[in-house]
């Protein structure tokens, strides 16, 4: 949806456009861009202290490259503003370096902690309200400080800075926070604000350094990620209007698309479960009063429909700002939660972030992030050989969805023999609809006859993958631990390629074959090794036809049995039933490829804290 706001903004005198604004927002910097881009200003003025003026121009001069303006006076804390894309002060900054119009800082010159602002409305509704609407609602939850000494010094002196601008510029535009905005105003129409003394202004040593990558999440008002595409957006001129919620659907996607492992063949999120996963992202942040997601609830609808470690790699992308300098000989200043480590000798400070105008408070999220390259190696020396057992939740799931496709290739065996006849004494098993509808025309009625079913189906094959036996190197036959279970053949990829935690390793079959019930049979793969059988699916196949009792046996695969495949079922005078694995959903086939082997049945009592869901 694309912004039709034309508001034009309020001017406190004949020379000077007034413009409110909260630190760290989209929507409040588009809105300067605009007004920047539709008057020409001789003059731009920001509500920051001056000490801050000459480095916040050079940094703002090597964007996108993020950098953190330190001031520190003789104690703690120390005080920064990082130069944030999102900000409208840092727009109007940008704007004023473009544009070549000289900057003005009209902040009292003292710092200090501001005060967390009270809950704003959401700024997504400036899309319908109006630049101007949205701005009169946050002036009235804000309120006029007028008791507030300290506010109504920073409104005064602001109002004196601009009496002063006004006098030496025809076409001033100067954002003034909402804190102060109200009181700005009042104190600006008084006589006393023409003309004061406030004193000596204190001092401070001011640097510029490039914030640690990995910490700019606590630094920017927004998501790097999002942040990084409005980056992007402001270096094609022919983009459309950066829109926050299209970068949410970016994350959502881009992360599906750089999941991608050729080793562990993982899930392959449709567009479907995407949408899904938005609408419930959507959800939650209804629930939270609110029309932009937070963080925590990007996470938890990634982990909803992606699983665990799609969550994860959600939450390493959300965090990602993509233009990081490289030619850089000094350290990155690093930054957490009123906290700050200070090159060279990284010593941890006490540090306020002034750009930030919302509490910011740790929450728990439930995800366990994959091990390190040297911990999965540890797992593998650790293994015993000797002990190997499967995961318990997933040989059920495995034996419900055998049961249930041995039933329904039962009914395919049954609807196949299925004889209609015209209807003459007995409807018999029913009427044909069918039939009857054909040859409405003659008026007649059709019945259905089904004759009962000849013996068991007690075998099922299922290949997911039957293309690219490379990827499954690993075959083997697994044996029922008690009579409810199947005895398991399959070829799958190397378990000990992806350790995920003790004794836990996990793998995605590429095709596999259920006996029920049960019982001892050999390695299909090794009775098959010196046959002339091309592939692992034609091994496995082979296997399955050799040891059913039954005559027929269910094939699920996407394309039909080939010709060698049923001539291999003829001269064991066996029947292949296909059932397209089309039929089936992308999450169900995503559930029962992945397994896990345990090394051991001790295993057990803790493999759940690491295969998660």
């Amino acid at each position: 949806m694309q912004s039709t706001d034309t508001s034009v903004p309020f001017r406190i005198a004949p020379g000077i456009a007034l413009v409110p604004y909260i630190h760290g927002d989209v929507f409040f910097s588009q809105h300067v861009r605009r007004l920047c881009g539709g008057s020409r200003y001789d003059c731009i003025a920001i509500d920051l202290p001056a000490c801050f003026r000459d480095d916040l121009m050079q940094a703002v001069d090597r964007l996108p490259y993020l950098s953190a303006i330190i001031a520190r006076g003789t104690d703690d804390p120390v005080y920064y503003i990082p130069t944030d894309p999102c900000d409208a002060v840092i727009e109007a900054v940008r704007q004023a370096s473009q544009n070549r119009v000289p900057v003005e800082c009209i902040g009292h010159p003292k710092l200090s902690r501001p005060k967390p602002l009270p809950a704003l409305p959401d700024s997504y509704a400036v899309r319908r309200l109006g630049f101007d609407a949205f701005a009169s609602l946050c002036l009235r939850v804000v309120g006029n400080a007028s008791d507030d000494p300290e506010e109504e010094m920073r409104a005064q002196h602001c109002a004196f800075r601009l009496h002063a601008l006004a006098a030496r510029h025809a076409n001033v535009m100067a954002l003034v926070h909402l804190r102060h905005y109200a009181r700005v105003v009042h104190h600006f129409t008084r006589e006393e604000s023409h003309n004061r003394d406030f004193g000596k202004p204190p001092s401070y040593a001011v640097t510029a350094e490039y914030i640690n990558p990995d910490h700019l999440y606590f630094a920017l008002g927004q998501l790097p990620f999002i942040t990084g595409k409005m980056e992007k957006e402001r270096m094609d001129p022919f983009a459309a209007e950066f829109d926050p919620i299209d970068a949410l659907k970016d994350l959502f996607r881009e992360t599906r698309d750089n999941y991608y492992d050729e080793r562990e063949n993982i899930v392959e999120l449709s567009p479907a479960r995407i949408q899904a996963g938005l609408k419930f992202l959507r959800n939650l942040t209804i629930i939270d009063d609110c029309f932009m997601p937070s963080l925590f609830d990007i996470v938890e609808a990634a982990k909803g429909v992606g699983g665990n470690a799609y969550g994860v790699r959600t939450l390493a992308s959300a965090r990602y700002y993509p233009y990081i300098p490289v030619e850089h000989d000094r350290p990155y200043v690093s930054v957490g939660i009123d906290r700050m480590a200070l090159p060279p000798d990284a010593n941890v400070h006490d540090a306020v972030n002034l750009f930030l105008d919302r509490r910011i408070f740790w929450r728990t999220v439930s995800l366990k992030p994959d091990p390190t390259r040297l911990r999965k190696l540890k797992y593998r020396y650790n293994w015993n050989p000797s002990g190997m057992c499967s995961h318990l939740p997933e040989d059920r799931r495995v034996e419900h969805f055998n049961a249930y496709l041995r039933a329904k290739a039962q009914r395919i065996v049954c609807e196949d023999l299925v004889r209609s006849e015209k209807f003459s004494s007995s409807v018999k098993d029913g009427v044909d609809f069918r039939e009857t509808l054909r040859n409405w025309h003659t008026g007649d009625i059709y019945v259905k006859e089904v004759p009962p079913s000849r013996g068991d189906l007690d075998t099922v094959v299922i290949i997911f993958d039957g293309d690219r036996d490379d990827r499954y190197p690993h075959c083997a036959t697994w044996y029922a631990e008690h009579p409810e279970e199947s005895t398991l053949s399959f070829f799958a990829t190397d378990p000990f390629d992806d350790m995920i935690g003790p004794g836990v390793a996990r793998a995605w079959y590429g095709g596999l074959s259920l006996l029920f019930p049960p019982r001892s049979i050999p390695n299909i793969f090794e009775i098959t090794q010196t046959m002339d059988l091309r592939t692992q699916t034609e091994r496995l196949t082979y296997g399955a036809l050799l040891f059913s009792k039954e005559r027929n046996v269910a094939f699920i695969a996407a394309r039909k049995p080939n010709l060698r495949m049923k001539t291999m079922a003829r001269d064991l005078k066996k029947h292949l039933i296909w059932v397209p694995i089309s039929s089936f959903s992308a999450e169900t086939l995503r559930r029962l490829r992945r397994f896990h082997v345990l090394n051991g049945k001790i295993v057990r009592s803790w493999a759940t804290h690491f295969i998660g869901d």
